[in-house]
Protein backbone atom coordinates (compact mmCIF):
# COMPACT_ATOMS: atom_id res chain seq x y z
CA UNK A 1 0.00 0.00 0.00
CA UNK A 2 0.97 3.71 -0.64
CA UNK A 3 0.04 7.04 0.67
CA UNK A 4 -0.81 9.99 -1.08
CA UNK A 5 0.60 13.30 -0.72
CA UNK A 6 -0.17 15.50 2.32
CA UNK A 7 -1.67 18.87 1.68
CA UNK A 8 -1.27 21.58 3.99
CA UNK A 9 -4.32 24.46 4.72
CA UNK A 10 -2.83 26.95 1.75
CA UNK A 11 -3.88 24.19 -0.90
CA UNK A 12 -0.46 23.85 -2.36
CA UNK A 13 0.51 20.23 -3.56
CA UNK A 14 4.52 19.87 -2.12
CA UNK A 15 5.22 18.36 -5.56
CA UNK A 16 5.49 19.20 -9.22
CA UNK A 17 4.07 15.48 -9.89
CA UNK A 18 1.01 16.19 -7.97
CA UNK A 19 0.60 19.83 -9.54
CA UNK A 20 1.03 17.95 -13.26
CA UNK A 21 -2.20 15.57 -11.78
CA UNK A 22 -4.12 18.61 -10.65
CA UNK A 23 -3.95 19.90 -13.76
CA UNK A 24 -4.91 17.38 -15.54
CA UNK A 25 -7.70 16.29 -13.73
CA UNK A 26 -8.82 20.00 -13.79
CA UNK A 27 -8.44 20.25 -17.57
CA UNK A 28 -10.81 16.48 -17.46
CA UNK A 29 -13.34 18.21 -15.33
CA UNK A 30 -13.82 21.35 -17.08
CA UNK A 31 -13.95 20.08 -20.20
CA UNK A 32 -18.04 19.01 -21.58
CA UNK A 33 -18.76 15.04 -21.58
CA UNK A 34 -20.09 13.94 -24.46
CA UNK A 35 -21.33 10.88 -22.72
CA UNK A 36 -22.65 10.60 -18.94
CA UNK A 37 -20.11 8.41 -16.71
CA UNK A 38 -22.81 6.59 -14.64
CA UNK A 39 -21.36 3.17 -14.46
CA UNK A 40 -23.28 1.18 -11.92
CA UNK A 41 -21.28 -2.12 -12.30
CA UNK A 42 -21.11 -1.51 -15.77
CA UNK A 43 -24.99 -1.43 -16.14
CA UNK A 44 -25.53 2.39 -15.85
CA UNK A 45 -27.73 4.20 -18.05
CA UNK A 46 -26.16 6.17 -21.14
CA UNK A 47 -27.32 9.45 -23.36
CA UNK A 48 -25.28 9.16 -25.98
CA UNK A 49 -24.46 13.03 -27.62
CA UNK A 50 -25.68 14.80 -24.47
CA UNK A 51 -23.32 16.66 -22.52
CA UNK A 52 -22.54 16.13 -18.86
CA UNK A 53 -21.05 17.04 -16.17
CA UNK A 54 -18.48 14.37 -14.37
CA UNK A 55 -20.72 12.11 -11.50
CA UNK A 56 -20.34 13.44 -7.97
CA UNK A 57 -20.62 11.63 -4.72
CA UNK A 58 -21.03 13.64 -1.82
CA UNK A 59 -20.32 12.33 1.81
CA UNK A 60 -22.48 13.86 4.33
CA UNK A 61 -20.59 15.03 7.97
CA UNK A 62 -20.85 11.94 10.49
CA UNK A 63 -20.45 9.38 7.49
CA UNK A 64 -16.95 9.41 7.94
CA UNK A 65 -16.50 5.83 9.01
CA UNK A 66 -19.22 4.41 6.75
CA UNK A 67 -17.71 2.69 3.77
CA UNK A 68 -19.22 3.93 0.37
CA UNK A 69 -19.08 1.90 -2.81
CA UNK A 70 -17.84 4.09 -6.02
CA UNK A 71 -17.75 2.71 -9.29
CA UNK A 72 -15.86 3.99 -11.76
CA UNK A 73 -14.79 3.13 -15.73
CA UNK A 74 -11.33 3.05 -16.87
CA UNK A 75 -10.18 6.29 -18.18
CA UNK A 76 -13.39 7.88 -16.52
CA UNK A 77 -13.66 9.65 -13.29
CA UNK A 78 -15.70 10.34 -10.03
CA UNK A 79 -15.73 13.42 -8.17
CA UNK A 80 -15.67 12.63 -4.46
CA UNK A 81 -17.02 15.69 -1.90
CA UNK A 82 -15.68 15.68 1.22
CA UNK A 83 -17.64 16.60 4.41
CA UNK A 84 -14.61 18.33 6.06
CA UNK A 85 -10.88 19.68 5.07
CA UNK A 86 -8.52 16.69 3.91
CA UNK A 87 -5.01 16.87 5.09
CA UNK A 88 -4.25 12.99 4.01
CA UNK A 89 -5.72 10.35 1.35
CA UNK A 90 -4.46 7.46 1.06
CA UNK A 91 -5.05 4.90 -2.12
CA UNK A 92 -4.25 0.65 -1.45
CA UNK A 93 -3.83 0.10 -5.12
CA UNK A 94 -2.86 3.20 -7.02
CA UNK A 95 -2.54 0.93 -10.20
CA UNK A 96 -6.13 0.49 -10.50
CA UNK A 97 -7.27 4.24 -9.38
CA UNK A 98 -5.53 7.31 -8.86
CA UNK A 99 -6.73 10.43 -6.40
CA UNK A 100 -5.82 13.80 -7.46
CA UNK A 101 -6.88 16.26 -4.76
CA UNK A 102 -7.98 19.65 -6.32
CA UNK A 103 -9.11 21.03 -3.32
CA UNK A 104 -9.50 20.49 0.19
CA UNK A 105 -12.73 19.14 -0.23
CA UNK A 106 -12.70 17.66 -3.72
CA UNK A 107 -10.71 14.32 -4.77
CA UNK A 108 -10.92 13.16 -8.47
CA UNK A 109 -11.02 9.21 -8.93
CA UNK A 110 -9.53 8.00 -12.13
CA UNK A 111 -9.97 4.65 -13.18
CA UNK A 112 -6.50 2.90 -14.20
CA UNK A 113 -7.44 -0.72 -15.00
CA UNK A 114 -10.15 -3.07 -13.99
CA UNK A 115 -9.93 -4.51 -10.48
CA UNK A 116 -10.88 -2.83 -6.74
CA UNK A 117 -9.35 -1.02 -4.41
CA UNK A 118 -10.20 1.10 -1.03
CA UNK A 119 -9.44 4.99 -0.79
CA UNK A 120 -9.29 7.03 2.74
CA UNK A 121 -9.52 11.22 3.17
CA UNK A 122 -8.27 12.42 6.96
CA UNK A 123 -8.39 15.58 8.13
CA UNK A 124 -5.53 17.55 9.91
CA UNK A 125 -6.73 15.85 13.29
CA UNK A 126 -5.98 12.90 11.81
CA UNK A 127 -9.80 11.75 11.84
CA UNK A 128 -11.13 9.52 9.15
CA UNK A 129 -13.56 11.47 6.93
CA UNK A 130 -14.21 9.47 4.17
CA UNK A 131 -13.92 5.80 3.41
CA UNK A 132 -14.34 4.52 -0.32
CA UNK A 133 -14.58 1.08 -2.03
CA UNK A 134 -13.82 1.92 -5.72
CA UNK A 135 -14.80 -0.92 -8.31
CA UNK A 136 -12.81 -0.15 -11.50
CA UNK A 137 -14.04 -1.74 -14.92
CA UNK A 138 -14.39 -1.53 -18.33
CA UNK A 139 -16.11 1.76 -20.25
CA UNK A 140 -18.94 -0.20 -21.12
CA UNK A 141 -20.63 2.33 -23.19
CA UNK A 142 -19.61 2.62 -26.28
CA UNK A 143 -20.39 -1.73 -26.42
CA UNK A 144 -24.07 -0.87 -25.39
CA UNK A 145 -24.36 2.19 -28.66
CA UNK A 146 -22.77 -0.21 -30.73
CA UNK A 147 -25.57 -2.82 -29.95
CA UNK A 148 -28.14 -0.91 -30.10
CA UNK A 149 -26.94 -0.07 -33.59
CA UNK A 150 -26.20 -3.46 -34.89
CA UNK A 151 -29.05 -5.33 -33.38
CA UNK A 152 -32.28 -2.61 -32.53
CA UNK A 153 -35.01 -4.81 -31.55
CA UNK A 154 -33.02 -6.85 -29.12
CA UNK A 155 -32.99 -5.57 -25.39
CA UNK A 156 -29.75 -6.51 -24.60
CA UNK A 157 -28.08 -5.34 -20.81
CA UNK A 158 -24.38 -5.48 -20.60
CA UNK A 159 -22.57 -5.87 -16.97
CA UNK A 160 -19.04 -6.16 -16.25
CA UNK A 161 -17.92 -8.79 -14.05
CA UNK A 162 -14.59 -9.18 -13.00
CA UNK A 163 -12.86 -8.99 -15.86
CA UNK A 164 -15.75 -10.51 -17.75
CA UNK A 165 -18.36 -9.42 -19.91
CA UNK A 166 -22.09 -10.37 -18.86
CA UNK A 167 -24.39 -10.19 -21.45
CA UNK A 168 -28.18 -10.36 -20.06
CA UNK A 169 -31.45 -9.47 -21.84
CA UNK A 170 -33.69 -11.21 -24.91
CA UNK A 171 -32.90 -11.26 -28.50
CA UNK A 172 -35.74 -12.65 -31.31
CA UNK A 173 -33.06 -15.37 -32.63
CA UNK A 174 -30.24 -17.14 -32.42
CA UNK A 175 -28.49 -14.91 -34.94
CA UNK A 176 -29.09 -12.20 -32.80
CA UNK A 177 -27.43 -13.52 -29.55
CA UNK A 178 -24.37 -15.00 -31.56
CA UNK A 179 -24.06 -11.61 -33.15
CA UNK A 180 -24.02 -10.01 -29.76
CA UNK A 181 -21.33 -12.21 -28.57
CA UNK A 182 -19.37 -11.54 -31.53
CA UNK A 183 -19.63 -7.70 -31.25
CA UNK A 184 -18.50 -8.23 -27.19
CA UNK A 185 -15.85 -10.36 -27.98
CA UNK A 186 -14.33 -7.63 -30.39
CA UNK A 187 -14.99 -5.01 -27.94
CA UNK A 188 -12.62 -6.98 -25.04
CA UNK A 189 -10.05 -7.49 -28.29
CA UNK A 190 -10.16 -3.99 -28.60
CA UNK A 191 -9.58 -2.86 -25.05
CA UNK A 192 -6.49 -4.74 -25.24
CA UNK A 193 -7.27 -7.27 -22.18
CA UNK A 194 -6.56 -10.76 -23.77
CA UNK A 195 -7.69 -12.13 -20.37
CA UNK A 196 -11.95 -10.93 -20.42
CA UNK A 197 -14.17 -13.44 -21.39
CA UNK A 198 -18.12 -12.43 -22.78
CA UNK A 199 -20.64 -14.99 -20.66
CA UNK A 200 -23.92 -14.83 -23.03
CA UNK A 201 -26.54 -14.85 -20.74
CA UNK A 202 -29.23 -13.91 -23.40
CA UNK A 203 -32.41 -15.30 -23.43
CA UNK A 204 -34.62 -16.32 -27.04
CA UNK A 205 -38.12 -14.41 -27.13
CA UNK A 206 -39.58 -17.31 -28.52
CA UNK A 207 -38.51 -21.19 -28.38
CA UNK A 208 -39.22 -22.40 -31.60
CA UNK A 209 -39.75 -25.99 -32.25
CA UNK A 210 -38.25 -27.77 -35.15
CA UNK A 211 -40.00 -31.27 -37.00
CA UNK A 212 -37.22 -32.86 -38.61
CA UNK A 213 -38.08 -35.87 -41.39
CA UNK A 214 -35.13 -37.67 -42.66
CA UNK A 215 -35.98 -40.19 -45.87
CA UNK A 216 -33.60 -42.94 -46.40
CA UNK A 217 -34.42 -44.94 -50.13
CA UNK A 218 -32.56 -47.51 -51.70
CA UNK A 219 -32.70 -49.39 -54.47
CA UNK A 220 -30.90 -52.46 -56.08
CA UNK A 221 -31.14 -54.74 -58.59
CA UNK A 222 -29.14 -57.86 -59.69
CA UNK A 223 -29.03 -59.83 -62.50
CA UNK A 224 -27.34 -63.27 -62.36
CA UNK A 225 -27.07 -65.72 -65.32
CA UNK A 226 -25.58 -68.97 -65.46
CA UNK A 227 -24.76 -71.56 -68.55
CA UNK A 228 -22.29 -74.43 -69.37
CA UNK A 229 -20.94 -77.78 -69.09
CA UNK A 230 -18.85 -79.02 -66.60
CA UNK A 231 -17.51 -82.04 -67.77
CA UNK A 232 -15.76 -84.82 -65.23
CA UNK A 233 -13.74 -88.40 -65.95
CA UNK A 234 -12.43 -91.03 -64.04
CA UNK A 235 -11.16 -94.23 -64.27
CA UNK A 236 -12.22 -97.14 -61.86
CA UNK A 237 -12.27 -101.28 -62.40
CA UNK A 238 -15.99 -101.51 -62.57
CA UNK A 239 -18.22 -103.44 -65.14
CA UNK A 240 -19.19 -101.80 -68.55
CA UNK A 241 -22.38 -99.52 -67.96
CA UNK A 242 -24.12 -96.66 -69.02
CA UNK A 243 -26.40 -94.09 -66.92
CA UNK A 244 -28.39 -91.05 -67.28
CA UNK A 245 -29.41 -89.23 -65.00
CA UNK A 246 -31.57 -85.78 -64.89
CA UNK A 247 -32.37 -83.36 -61.85
CA UNK A 248 -33.81 -79.95 -61.35
CA UNK A 249 -32.45 -78.30 -58.57
CA UNK A 250 -34.09 -75.19 -57.21
CA UNK A 251 -30.93 -73.66 -54.76
CA UNK A 252 -29.00 -70.93 -55.80
CA UNK A 253 -26.99 -73.15 -58.40
CA UNK A 254 -29.96 -73.09 -60.11
CA UNK A 255 -31.77 -75.87 -62.68
CA UNK A 256 -28.64 -78.80 -63.70
CA UNK A 257 -29.22 -81.16 -66.28
CA UNK A 258 -26.17 -84.29 -65.57
CA UNK A 259 -25.48 -87.15 -67.69
CA UNK A 260 -22.85 -89.62 -67.12
CA UNK A 261 -21.40 -91.99 -69.14
CA UNK A 262 -19.15 -95.59 -67.73
CA UNK A 263 -17.19 -98.32 -69.35
CA UNK A 264 -13.89 -100.87 -68.97
CA UNK A 265 -13.07 -98.92 -65.52
CA UNK A 266 -13.60 -95.16 -67.34
CA UNK A 267 -16.56 -92.74 -66.15
CA UNK A 268 -17.43 -89.18 -67.83
CA UNK A 269 -19.77 -87.27 -66.02
CA UNK A 270 -21.05 -83.72 -67.57
CA UNK A 271 -23.29 -81.19 -66.30
CA UNK A 272 -25.45 -78.85 -67.75
CA UNK A 273 -25.71 -75.58 -65.49
CA UNK A 274 -28.48 -72.93 -66.80
CA UNK A 275 -29.82 -70.30 -64.71
CA UNK A 276 -31.09 -66.87 -64.80
CA UNK A 277 -32.37 -64.79 -61.79
CA UNK A 278 -33.33 -61.10 -61.33
CA UNK A 279 -33.56 -59.53 -57.71
CA UNK A 280 -34.87 -55.99 -56.55
CA UNK A 281 -34.19 -54.70 -53.46
CA UNK A 282 -36.15 -51.51 -52.00
CA UNK A 283 -35.06 -49.52 -48.56
CA UNK A 284 -36.86 -46.92 -46.92
CA UNK A 285 -36.92 -45.50 -43.90
CA UNK A 286 -38.12 -42.23 -42.81
CA UNK A 287 -37.69 -40.82 -39.33
CA UNK A 288 -39.45 -37.90 -37.75
CA UNK A 289 -37.67 -36.05 -34.72
CA UNK A 290 -39.00 -32.92 -33.11
CA UNK A 291 -36.55 -30.80 -30.95
CA UNK A 292 -36.15 -27.10 -29.76
CA UNK A 293 -34.01 -24.75 -31.25
CA UNK A 294 -30.56 -24.87 -30.27
CA UNK A 295 -31.08 -28.25 -28.17
CA UNK A 296 -30.25 -31.84 -29.47
CA UNK A 297 -32.67 -34.42 -30.12
CA UNK A 298 -31.86 -37.85 -31.38
CA UNK A 299 -34.12 -41.46 -32.55
CA UNK A 300 -32.93 -44.91 -32.54
CA UNK A 301 -35.17 -48.04 -33.80
CA UNK A 302 -33.57 -51.03 -34.40
CA UNK A 303 -31.88 -53.73 -32.02
CA UNK A 304 -28.77 -55.14 -30.70
CA UNK A 305 -27.21 -58.39 -32.18
CA UNK A 306 -24.71 -60.54 -29.95
CA UNK A 307 -20.81 -60.91 -31.53
CA UNK A 308 -18.78 -63.27 -30.08
CA UNK A 309 -15.01 -61.29 -30.07
CA UNK A 310 -11.57 -63.06 -29.06
CA UNK A 311 -8.13 -61.00 -28.36
CA UNK A 312 -5.07 -61.50 -27.53
CA UNK A 313 -3.94 -60.54 -24.15
CA UNK A 314 -0.37 -61.35 -23.22
CA UNK A 315 -0.18 -64.72 -24.83
CA UNK A 316 -3.93 -65.84 -23.77
CA UNK A 317 -7.14 -65.76 -25.16
CA UNK A 318 -9.65 -63.97 -24.05
CA UNK A 319 -13.19 -64.06 -25.35
CA UNK A 320 -16.51 -62.10 -24.99
CA UNK A 321 -19.57 -61.01 -25.77
CA UNK A 322 -19.83 -57.45 -27.98
CA UNK A 323 -23.34 -55.75 -28.43
CA UNK A 324 -23.63 -54.34 -32.04
CA UNK A 325 -26.61 -51.86 -33.13
CA UNK A 326 -28.83 -51.88 -35.78
CA UNK A 327 -31.44 -50.34 -37.21
CA UNK A 328 -32.31 -46.60 -37.79
CA UNK A 329 -30.69 -43.92 -36.10
CA UNK A 330 -31.42 -40.01 -36.28
CA UNK A 331 -29.64 -37.51 -34.37
CA UNK A 332 -29.88 -33.28 -34.96
CA UNK A 333 -29.29 -30.19 -33.50
CA UNK A 334 -31.12 -27.01 -35.05
CA UNK A 335 -31.22 -23.50 -35.01
CA UNK A 336 -33.68 -21.05 -36.08
CA UNK A 337 -32.35 -18.08 -37.53
CA UNK A 338 -33.95 -15.16 -39.01
CA UNK A 339 -36.93 -15.01 -41.79
CA UNK A 340 -37.79 -18.91 -41.04
CA UNK A 341 -34.27 -20.22 -42.61
CA UNK A 342 -33.02 -23.25 -39.75
CA UNK A 343 -29.47 -24.38 -39.36
CA UNK A 344 -29.11 -28.46 -38.95
CA UNK A 345 -26.51 -30.34 -38.06
CA UNK A 346 -28.20 -33.88 -39.00
CA UNK A 347 -26.60 -37.56 -38.67
CA UNK A 348 -28.56 -40.17 -39.97
CA UNK A 349 -27.91 -43.95 -40.25
CA UNK A 350 -29.23 -46.94 -41.76
CA UNK A 351 -27.37 -50.33 -40.49
CA UNK A 352 -28.63 -53.78 -41.33
CA UNK A 353 -27.76 -57.59 -41.23
CA UNK A 354 -26.02 -58.47 -44.79
CA UNK A 355 -26.21 -62.20 -44.83
CA UNK A 356 -24.08 -62.06 -48.32
CA UNK A 357 -20.99 -61.11 -46.16
CA UNK A 358 -21.29 -64.42 -43.88
CA UNK A 359 -17.93 -65.86 -42.66
CA UNK A 360 -17.43 -68.89 -40.89
CA UNK A 361 -15.98 -68.93 -37.47
CA UNK A 362 -15.06 -71.07 -34.87
CA UNK A 363 -17.35 -70.49 -32.63
CA UNK A 364 -20.43 -70.16 -35.24
CA UNK A 365 -21.34 -68.40 -38.18
CA UNK A 366 -20.29 -63.82 -38.14
CA UNK A 367 -22.75 -61.86 -40.32
CA UNK A 368 -21.47 -58.60 -41.74
CA UNK A 369 -23.58 -55.15 -41.46
CA UNK A 370 -24.77 -53.34 -44.25
CA UNK A 371 -24.36 -49.21 -43.06
CA UNK A 372 -26.12 -46.82 -45.11
CA UNK A 373 -24.36 -43.00 -43.07
CA UNK A 374 -24.36 -39.10 -43.56
CA UNK A 375 -23.40 -36.69 -41.24
CA UNK A 376 -23.17 -32.74 -42.40
CA UNK A 377 -24.16 -29.73 -41.60
CA UNK A 378 -26.52 -27.15 -43.42
CA UNK A 379 -28.51 -23.93 -43.40
CA UNK A 380 -31.99 -24.18 -45.68
CA UNK A 381 -35.45 -22.65 -45.19
CA UNK A 382 -38.38 -24.30 -43.16
CA UNK A 383 -40.69 -26.95 -45.32
CA UNK A 384 -37.68 -27.39 -48.16
CA UNK A 385 -35.92 -30.96 -49.30
CA UNK A 386 -32.31 -31.23 -49.88
CA UNK A 387 -30.57 -34.71 -51.16
CA UNK A 388 -27.79 -34.43 -48.15
CA UNK A 389 -26.09 -37.67 -49.62
CA UNK A 390 -26.56 -39.90 -52.97
CA UNK A 391 -24.86 -42.90 -54.07
CA UNK A 392 -24.79 -44.88 -57.51
CA UNK A 393 -23.36 -48.24 -57.64
CA UNK A 394 -23.01 -50.22 -60.65
CA UNK A 395 -20.91 -53.26 -61.00
CA UNK A 396 -20.95 -55.99 -63.64
CA UNK A 397 -18.64 -59.83 -63.32
CA UNK A 398 -18.45 -61.98 -65.69
CA UNK A 399 -16.78 -65.05 -65.56
CA UNK A 400 -15.38 -67.92 -68.18
CA UNK A 401 -14.01 -71.42 -66.85
CA UNK A 402 -13.49 -74.94 -68.43
CA UNK A 403 -10.90 -77.16 -69.82
CA UNK A 404 -7.28 -75.73 -70.62
CA UNK A 405 -6.75 -75.42 -74.62
CA UNK A 406 -10.12 -77.01 -74.92
CA UNK A 407 -12.30 -74.30 -74.14
CA UNK A 408 -10.95 -71.78 -76.89
CA UNK A 409 -11.82 -74.53 -79.53
CA UNK A 410 -14.59 -72.75 -81.99
CA UNK A 411 -17.99 -74.33 -81.39
CA UNK A 412 -17.07 -77.50 -79.43
CA UNK A 413 -15.31 -75.19 -76.94
CA UNK A 414 -19.26 -74.75 -75.47
CA UNK A 415 -19.13 -78.09 -74.26
CA UNK A 416 -15.58 -77.88 -72.17
CA UNK A 417 -16.59 -73.91 -70.53
CA UNK A 418 -19.02 -72.56 -68.87
CA UNK A 419 -19.52 -68.58 -68.34
CA UNK A 420 -21.82 -66.60 -64.96
CA UNK A 421 -22.48 -62.77 -65.26
CA UNK A 422 -23.80 -60.92 -62.35
CA UNK A 423 -24.39 -57.18 -62.44
CA UNK A 424 -26.01 -55.63 -59.47
CA UNK A 425 -26.91 -51.51 -59.57
CA UNK A 426 -27.35 -49.55 -56.70
CA UNK A 427 -28.98 -46.10 -55.80
CA UNK A 428 -29.29 -44.28 -52.58
CA UNK A 429 -30.46 -40.63 -51.44
CA UNK A 430 -31.19 -39.25 -48.60
CA UNK A 431 -33.38 -36.57 -48.11
CA UNK A 432 -33.67 -34.01 -45.79
CA UNK A 433 -37.04 -31.62 -44.53
CA UNK A 434 -36.90 -29.34 -42.01
CA UNK A 435 -40.21 -27.19 -40.74
CA UNK A 436 -41.08 -25.23 -37.79
CA UNK A 437 -43.02 -27.38 -36.16
CA UNK A 438 -46.30 -25.58 -33.94
CA UNK A 439 -48.36 -28.21 -31.70
CA UNK A 440 -51.59 -28.93 -31.99
CA UNK A 441 -54.65 -30.17 -30.64
CA UNK A 442 -54.98 -33.45 -29.70
CA UNK A 443 -58.31 -34.27 -32.02
CA UNK A 444 -56.25 -32.94 -35.08
CA UNK A 445 -54.09 -36.21 -34.74
CA UNK A 446 -54.77 -39.78 -35.97
CA UNK A 447 -52.69 -42.04 -34.77
CA UNK A 448 -51.82 -45.79 -36.30
CA UNK A 449 -54.11 -47.56 -34.03
CA UNK A 450 -57.55 -45.98 -34.39
CA UNK A 451 -60.47 -47.79 -34.82
CA UNK A 452 -58.24 -51.15 -34.44
CA UNK A 453 -60.35 -53.74 -32.45
CA UNK A 454 -59.36 -57.32 -31.59
CA UNK A 455 -61.08 -60.25 -33.76
CA UNK A 456 -63.30 -62.37 -31.56
CA UNK A 457 -62.19 -65.83 -31.35
CA UNK A 458 -65.31 -67.16 -33.99
CA UNK A 459 -64.20 -64.36 -36.60
CA UNK A 460 -59.94 -65.88 -36.22
CA UNK A 461 -60.78 -69.40 -36.22
CA UNK A 462 -63.48 -69.37 -38.91
CA UNK A 463 -62.83 -65.89 -41.02
CA UNK A 464 -58.77 -66.21 -40.61
CA UNK A 465 -59.13 -62.44 -39.39
CA UNK A 466 -56.85 -60.82 -37.27
CA UNK A 467 -59.12 -57.83 -36.25
CA UNK A 468 -62.49 -56.57 -36.80
CA UNK A 469 -63.87 -54.85 -40.05
CA UNK A 470 -65.87 -52.18 -40.20
CA UNK A 471 -67.98 -51.40 -42.81
CA UNK A 472 -66.69 -48.36 -44.48
CA UNK A 473 -68.91 -44.53 -43.97
CA UNK A 474 -71.03 -43.70 -46.92
CA UNK A 475 -70.27 -39.90 -47.96
CA UNK A 476 -72.43 -37.50 -45.77
CA UNK A 477 -74.69 -35.06 -48.24
CA UNK A 478 -74.17 -31.54 -47.52
CA UNK A 479 -77.14 -29.72 -46.18
CA UNK A 480 -78.97 -27.87 -48.59
CA UNK A 481 -79.85 -24.38 -47.52
CA UNK A 482 -83.50 -23.66 -45.81
CA UNK A 483 -85.76 -21.02 -46.25
CA UNK A 484 -85.06 -17.99 -49.05
CA UNK A 485 -82.37 -16.80 -50.61
CA UNK A 486 -81.29 -15.10 -53.57
CA UNK A 487 -81.55 -11.55 -54.73
CA UNK A 488 -83.41 -9.13 -52.96
CA UNK A 489 -85.36 -6.31 -55.05
CA UNK A 490 -87.18 -3.65 -53.79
Amino acid sequence: MTRAPTFPATLRPRTGLVSALALAAALMAGAPATEAADWRGGGGAVVASQPATAPIVRIAPGEGALSRRVAVAVGKSVIVELPADAREVFVANPAVANAVVRSARKIFLIGQEPGATSVFAFDAEGRQIASLDVDVGRDLDALRQTLRNSIPNARIDVQAAGDSILLTGEVDSALEAQRAVDIANAFVGASGDATGAVVNSLTLGGEDQVMLRVTVVEVERAVLKRFGIDTTAGWAPTPAAITEGLSLASSGAGGTVTAGLSGGGFTVQATLQAFESAGLLRVLAEPTLVAISGESAEFNAGGEIAVRVCNDDAGELRCGTELLDYGVNLAFTPVVLSSGRISLRVATRVRELDPSVEVETGSGARFGFKTRESATSLEMASGSTIMTAGLISSRADRRVAGMPGLLNLPILGTLFRSQAYERRDTELMILVTPFIAQAMEPTEVARPDDGFVDAFDPQAVLLGRLNRIYGTAEPVDPIGLRGTFGFIAD
